[in-house]
């Protein structure tokens, strides 16, 4: 309640707030207000864990959709078309290089570890993220969220509460999918086409991937989605009054949600456990 008294005020105050990328603490008031998202979507989940509060399900429903139904078609496509690529790439090479392991174990490694996390990070924040942020946005231009502070309601708490475990559910599943897909294609097109043996790719398969490997190549997008979601309720809250600080917020959103989505796989990239 102490925050909706906090936001309510600082709405009445500057009815027309000025863009806060003229503002030289421009990325701490982003950093604070996700910080302040993460507390509140915590304190949300906990009291619906021990029933002193509900979630939104049709709302829940819906981010389900969008953050994970909508992206599988472009997922799949994309994953198998990255497959295949890799999949002639390999058989180049072994063309050449009669050493299928020094072949095939990098190429499962990279599809694995770093191209199927970052297209489930890059493509959910371009649906998902890019639409909470514009959602949260609007409600801030609109003066909806006046309203949801009067009735105490909290504004983070509304939008993205039912949002964010949607996107971490629907990246962890599209992890798996798109993992699989695009190994699937990389593997029929070497066996169908460049006529390698299915065993050197499973032998490979197994020597690429070791249990801690699957861990991590499962936790990045959960880690990714939870930014991503943390950045467009930042840069809808702080969108401003006019209604251009819709598209802003959106724009803000998808830009910022790529830089953290590379800048954190670099992190693990650089990892000492790495």
């Amino acid at each position: 309640m102490a925050f909706n008294r906090l936001l309510l005020s600082r709405r009445a105050m500057q009815p027309h707030r000025q863009p806060t990328s003229q503002n030289g603490l421009h990325w701490l008031e982003r950093i604070g207000l996700g910080a302040i998202t993460l507390k509140l979507c915590t304190e949300l989940y906990v009291g619906v864990l021990f029933g002193r509060a509900q979630l939104d399900l049709p709302a829940l429903a819906q981010a389900l959709r969008q953050a994970g139904l909508s992206v599988f078609p472009a997922l799949t496509l994309v994953a198998a078309a990255a497959g295949v690529i890799l999949g002639q790439q390999a058989a180049s090479l072994l063309a050449e290089i009669n050493l299928p392991g020094l072949i095939l174990v990098p190429v499962i490694y990279a599809v694995t570890m770093e191209l199927v996390p970052l297209l489930v990070g890059i493509l959910v924040a371009g649906r998902a993220g890019v639409a909470l942020a514009a959602r949260q946005a609007t409600l801030v231009a609109s003066g909806q969220v006046d309203g949801l502070l009067v009735s105490g309601l909290n504004p983070i708490q509304f939008t993205t509460g039912p949002v964010l475990p949607a996107m971490l559910a629907m990246s962890f599943a599209l992890a798996i999918w798109g993992t699989l897909v695009a190994l699937g294609a990389t593997m029929l097109w070497l066996v169908v086409v460049a006529d390698v043996p299915a065993y050197l790719f499973n032998n490979a398969l197994r020597q690429a991937l070791t249990p801690s490997d699957v861990i991590e190549a499962l936790s990045k997008p959960l880690i990714f989605a939870l930014v991503v979601a943390l950045i467009a309720t930042a840069n809808g809250i702080a969108a401003g009054r006019d209604i251009a600080g819709v598209s802003r917020a959106a724009t803000d959103t998808m830009i910022g949600a790529v830089t953290a989505i590379l800048l954190i796989d670099l992190g693990f990239v650089l990892a000492p456990w790495s």
